[in-house]
């Protein structure tokens, strides 16, 4: 970039205009166009710190404007929901029944700052006279624990993460706990660790009052809810379905006089009684399914049935996830958004039979994981097939009995583990076959090498099965 003036450096008169040759020279010294450079870039660097830093403290100015502001319009919401009648402290879709006028959120302007207010009223168990789970030791279980109501409003800016400003206040009723003549259903959400699952949504319906009652709340930070005052009904009507973004959805069920066995039945509400319920989600999950045949080529085209182990009824059984799928032009499916569960590939139709999978069946899907498996088919009845061993491990240097599931196993079969990497061999002893589906043998593991070992069972005709990484050795 070219400049053209004059500028003063420490009393220096420099003329910024180069003769030819490309020297800046005036009557006291003689400046390289380079050395001009040098200066502007630290003139630059001065000017850019000089901003940044009025820049963060404007930011940091505005922000404390914003709390304060925040502070004042919290301070100014709970002081309203106080002055309340005790009744109507209830938010439109909170957890307190019957639901109330209050918004759970709503956009407000303040000294020109746009701004989020999110009111959260529910009841609190005040432990000091026991707990609805009764579960405080020497305190009797508080069967009227709607002791009073916690109100909670958080001012953030709105459209932005984090918080500016959260208050909470207590309220309590102008008179005692007493009876009612409703009940208190208390429900608590956690994943497949036992741990909590705060913010998870309950729908709670039930169609044969009169109104009709649909309610939505929220779970804790401790992953429970109460919601007291309910109309009692001990027929099973009131049906929960429980989500959270991410995880997997839980429901009840109705028992209808077609299937009255239902494993999660509809739940009652106990006249001046509380009924305790945990239910369990967790994050969902990707299963991938690869099929090949017994030469490891992909079977496309095939239409198969995935089902989970969670049953909605049972006697007849009827299963939460029984689905419908057909692999590829690669032999390949992949489901998503599965909760955690055993799964079973069943419904293969003919010419073929499910010869081994890996992992092996029923396909153990953890919460939050993606897993592969591959499923080896074959055309052959009288091929011999893997379902299961028991166990699937052993310590080095140690002996150990297992136990092999499946079909067409012929008497005098063997039965060996081989180490995929080394190629070296364990043959089982003391072999028993049972009605063609068990096969119990000994295996000694001295000097066996750590790691999987690969499982195969042969006929005397030559027909085998090979369970891939179907059992481990352990130091």
């Amino acid at each position: 970039m070219r400049v053209v003036g004059a500028i003063n450096l420490g009393g220096v008169i420099l003329n910024t205009n180069p003769p030819a040759g490309g020297q800046i020279r005036d009557t006291t010294r003689a400046f390289t166009l380079i050395e001009i450079v040098i200066d502007f870039g630290i003139f630059a660097a001065i000017s850019l710190a000089i901003v940044t830093g009025y820049y963060a403290s404007y930011k940091s100015i505005d922000l404390a404007r914003s709390k304060m502001v925040a502070v004042a319009l919290a301070n100014e919401k709970i002081e309203k929901l106080r002055n309340m009648p005790y009744d109507d402290l209830a938010t439109a879709h909170g957890s307190i029944y019957p639901v109330g006028q209050i918004l759970d959120s709503e956009n407000v302007e303040s000294s020109g700052i746009k701004l989020t207010v999110t009111t959260k009223i529910e009841y609190h168990d005040d432990p000091y006279d026991g707990n609805a789970e009764g579960t405080i030791a020497g305190k009797p279980r508080d069967v009227y624990p709607y002791d009073y109501k916690r109100v909670q409003v958080t001012v953030s800016h709105t459209g932005r993460n984090g918080r500016l400003a959260e208050m909470t206040t207590d309220v309590a009723a102008r008179a005692a706990e007493t009876p009612s003549d409703t009940g208190i259903l208390y429900i608590c959400v956690k994943d497949k660790a036992s741990q909590p699952v705060p913010d998870a949504t309950i729908t709670i319906e039930n169609s044969t009052l009169t109104p009709a009652l649909s309610l939505v709340v929220q779970s804790g930070d401790d992953g429970c809810v109460m919601i007291p005052k309910l109309p009692p009904d001990e027929h099973n009507n009131y049906r929960l379905v429980i989500t959270k973004d991410g995880y997997s959805t839980f429901q009840t069920y109705p028992r209808t006089a077609q299937n009255p066995n239902a494993y999660s039945p509809d739940v009652n509400v106990i006249l001046q009684q509380v009924e305790s319920h945990t239910y369990i989600i967790d994050r969902v999950s990707t299963l991938k399914l690869a099929f090949v045949d017994q030469n490891n080529n992909p079977v496309s085209n095939l239409s198969f049935t995935l089902e989970g182990s969670e049953k909605k009824y049972f006697n007849p059984d009827t299963f939460e996830y029984s689905t419908t799928f057909t692999t590829d032009s690669e032999g390949k499916v992949t489901v998503e958004n599965l909760r955690f569960d055993q799964y079973k590939i069943v419904n293969i139709p003919s010419p073929y039979y499910l010869v081994t999978a890996t992992p092996m069946q029923p396909i153990d899907l953890l919460p939050d994981s993606v897993l592969e498996a591959k499923i080896v088919l074959g055309t052959d009845s009288a091929q011999p097939t893997i379902y299961s061993i028991t166990p699937q491990s052993g310590i080095q240097n140690m002996s150990v009995s297992i136990t092999v599931e499946g079909t067409n196993f012929n008497n005098g079969a063997t039965i060996k583990l081989i180490n995929p990497t080394t190629g070296a061999e364990i043959v089982g002893t003391n072999v028993e076959i049972h009605s063609h589906s068990t096969i119990i043998t000994d295996l000694s593991l001295a000097g066996a090498d750590p790691g999987s070992w690969n499982v195969v069972v042969t006929n005397p005709d030559g027909k085998s099965v090979t369970q891939i990484n179907g059992f481990a050795v352990s130091q």
